[in-house]
């Protein structure tokens, strides 16, 4: 897990462009400085690198950061400018992938209260799909077994020879 803080004194926007380039699973917050939200937001946020360092702390694919609003025009891959302050989105497949945590289908809205747990969830429901899994295979319901290809041929066959 790699940790970024973007803002003024910092610069390291290029860095952050780079992650989306390698296609990192991007968790990134864009704040305003001085503003009341922000700032009840961005502690909840710190503190998601404590929470997650156990679980995620040696996956180099995921990536989570910090941006001052005032470097948001050396952002790349910004499918959409942030509407408000803070917003927070998801970014991967190399900037293909866009979306703001408010939008994400996998929290019910009493979820999103923007405290860590609430970041954490987000971010593991992320992180779940991309481990990748076994294939699923069609199974006959009747006792469990996989049907092999000889049944599924012939089957067809029946199907056409009724035609």
């Amino acid at each position: 897990m790699k940790i970024l803080h973007i803002d003024p004194t910092t610069k390291n926007t290029k860095l952050f462009n780079e992650y989306v380039e390698q296609g990192k699973h991007i968790f990134v917050i864009f704040y305003l400085e001085g503003c009341g939200p922000c700032n009840a937001t961005r502690p909840e946020w710190k503190k998601i690198e404590n929470v997650l360092k156990d679980k995620y702390g040696k996956n180099d694919n995921l990536v989570i950061a910090d941006v001052d609003q005032e470097l948001l025009k050396e952002i790349k891959y910004l499918t959409t400018q942030p509407k408000g302050f803070p917003t927070l989105r998801y970014i991967s497949d190399k900037g293909k992938t866009s979306e703001d945590y408010e939008d994400c289908p996998n929290l019910k809205d009493d979820e999103k209260d923007r405290k860590v747990d609430s970041f954490v969830k987000w971010i593991d429901s992320k992180m779940s799909k991309q481990k990748g899994g076994k294939r699923r295979t069609k199974r006959n319901q009747k006792n469990g077994k996989r049907k092999s290809k000889k049944n599924r041929s012939s089957k067809k066959r029946t199907r056409r020879n009724r035609k």
